[in-house]
Protein backbone atom coordinates (compact mmCIF):
# COMPACT_ATOMS: atom_id res chain seq x y z
CA UNK A 1 0.00 0.00 0.00
CA UNK A 2 1.25 3.46 -0.91
CA UNK A 3 0.21 6.57 0.97
CA UNK A 4 1.07 10.14 0.02
CA UNK A 5 0.11 13.41 1.68
CA UNK A 6 -1.56 16.18 -0.28
CA UNK A 7 -3.06 19.58 0.43
CA UNK A 8 -6.84 19.09 0.42
CA UNK A 9 -7.35 22.80 -0.33
CA UNK A 10 -5.01 22.90 -3.35
CA UNK A 11 -6.62 23.59 -6.75
CA UNK A 12 -4.71 20.60 -8.23
CA UNK A 13 -3.47 17.45 -6.51
CA UNK A 14 0.13 17.33 -7.75
CA UNK A 15 2.46 14.43 -6.99
CA UNK A 16 6.09 13.59 -7.82
CA UNK A 17 6.36 10.60 -10.15
CA UNK A 18 9.33 8.62 -11.42
CA UNK A 19 9.46 7.68 -15.11
CA UNK A 20 11.92 5.45 -16.92
CA UNK A 21 12.81 4.73 -20.51
CA UNK A 22 16.50 4.79 -21.50
CA UNK A 23 17.12 7.19 -18.62
CA UNK A 24 15.06 8.02 -15.57
CA UNK A 25 13.44 11.25 -14.53
CA UNK A 26 11.19 12.82 -11.96
CA UNK A 27 8.05 14.65 -13.03
CA UNK A 28 5.31 16.54 -11.23
CA UNK A 29 1.91 15.33 -12.40
CA UNK A 30 -1.64 16.30 -11.46
CA UNK A 31 -4.00 13.48 -10.53
CA UNK A 32 -6.76 13.53 -13.15
CA UNK A 33 -9.52 10.93 -12.89
CA UNK A 34 -11.10 12.51 -15.97
CA UNK A 35 -8.09 11.65 -18.17
CA UNK A 36 -8.24 8.18 -19.69
CA UNK A 37 -4.49 8.17 -20.43
CA UNK A 38 -1.48 9.57 -18.59
CA UNK A 39 -0.01 12.59 -20.38
CA UNK A 40 3.56 13.88 -20.03
CA UNK A 41 5.20 16.96 -21.47
CA UNK A 42 7.06 16.03 -24.66
CA UNK A 43 10.25 17.83 -23.60
CA UNK A 44 10.47 15.66 -20.47
CA UNK A 45 10.16 12.47 -22.52
CA UNK A 46 13.03 13.62 -24.72
CA UNK A 47 15.20 14.05 -21.60
CA UNK A 48 14.68 10.38 -20.66
CA UNK A 49 15.65 9.15 -24.11
CA UNK A 50 12.78 9.42 -26.56
CA UNK A 51 13.81 10.87 -29.90
CA UNK A 52 11.75 12.05 -32.84
CA UNK A 53 12.53 8.77 -34.61
CA UNK A 54 10.95 6.81 -31.74
CA UNK A 55 7.78 8.92 -31.74
CA UNK A 56 6.02 7.02 -34.53
CA UNK A 57 2.73 5.93 -32.93
CA UNK A 58 -0.03 8.48 -32.43
CA UNK A 59 -3.32 8.85 -30.58
CA UNK A 60 -6.12 11.37 -30.37
CA UNK A 61 -7.46 12.84 -27.17
CA UNK A 62 -9.83 15.65 -26.45
CA UNK A 63 -9.95 18.32 -23.80
CA UNK A 64 -12.59 20.92 -23.05
CA UNK A 65 -11.73 23.00 -26.11
CA UNK A 66 -10.40 20.76 -28.89
CA UNK A 67 -9.04 17.44 -30.15
CA UNK A 68 -5.31 16.74 -30.14
CA UNK A 69 -3.33 14.30 -32.34
CA UNK A 70 -0.22 13.44 -30.31
CA UNK A 71 2.61 10.89 -30.14
CA UNK A 72 2.21 7.98 -27.74
CA UNK A 73 5.06 6.05 -26.14
CA UNK A 74 5.52 3.11 -23.80
CA UNK A 75 7.52 3.86 -20.65
CA UNK A 76 9.56 1.02 -19.14
CA UNK A 77 8.11 2.03 -15.78
CA UNK A 78 6.01 4.69 -14.12
CA UNK A 79 5.94 5.09 -10.34
CA UNK A 80 4.01 7.20 -7.90
CA UNK A 81 5.97 6.60 -4.70
CA UNK A 82 5.73 2.80 -4.15
CA UNK A 83 2.93 2.32 -6.70
CA UNK A 84 4.61 1.15 -9.91
CA UNK A 85 3.36 0.05 -13.34
CA UNK A 86 5.64 -1.43 -16.00
CA UNK A 87 5.17 -0.71 -19.72
CA UNK A 88 2.72 2.15 -19.29
CA UNK A 89 1.48 3.93 -22.41
CA UNK A 90 1.64 7.71 -22.11
CA UNK A 91 0.76 10.50 -24.48
CA UNK A 92 3.25 13.27 -25.35
CA UNK A 93 1.79 16.75 -25.29
CA UNK A 94 2.99 20.31 -25.09
CA UNK A 95 1.89 21.55 -21.68
CA UNK A 96 2.47 25.24 -20.99
CA UNK A 97 5.05 25.82 -18.24
CA UNK A 98 2.75 28.29 -16.46
CA UNK A 99 0.48 25.40 -15.45
CA UNK A 100 3.22 24.27 -13.04
CA UNK A 101 2.88 20.59 -13.95
CA UNK A 102 4.61 18.19 -16.32
CA UNK A 103 1.38 16.35 -17.17
CA UNK A 104 -1.43 14.34 -15.63
CA UNK A 105 -1.79 10.91 -14.05
CA UNK A 106 -4.62 9.24 -15.96
CA UNK A 107 -6.88 6.27 -15.47
CA UNK A 108 -4.57 3.91 -17.38
CA UNK A 109 -2.23 4.10 -14.35
CA UNK A 110 -4.89 4.45 -11.63
CA UNK A 111 -6.86 1.37 -12.79
CA UNK A 112 -4.08 -0.85 -11.42
CA UNK A 113 -4.99 0.20 -7.88
CA UNK A 114 -7.79 0.73 -5.46
CA UNK A 115 -7.68 4.46 -4.89
CA UNK A 116 -8.75 6.46 -1.85
CA UNK A 117 -8.56 10.23 -1.48
CA UNK A 118 -9.10 11.28 2.12
CA UNK A 119 -9.70 15.00 1.96
CA UNK A 120 -10.24 15.02 5.72
CA UNK A 121 -6.72 13.69 6.34
CA UNK A 122 -5.04 14.90 3.13
CA UNK A 123 -3.87 11.38 2.24
CA UNK A 124 -3.90 9.58 -1.13
CA UNK A 125 -3.85 5.79 -0.73
CA UNK A 126 -3.12 3.42 -3.61
CA UNK A 127 -3.38 -0.32 -3.05
CA UNK A 128 -2.58 -2.72 -5.88
CA UNK A 129 -5.12 -5.45 -6.47
CA UNK A 130 -4.48 -8.67 -8.35
CA UNK A 131 -5.50 -7.91 -11.92
CA UNK A 132 -3.37 -10.57 -13.58
CA UNK A 133 -0.37 -8.25 -14.04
Amino acid sequence: MTQLPFDPKAPLLIFPCHIKYRRSGRVWLALDTGASTTIIRESILRVIGYTSELLTAFATFGDASQSHFVPKVILKSFSLAGAKVENLEVLCHTIPEEHGIDGVIGLNFLRHFNLNLSFEQGILTLERFNSGQ
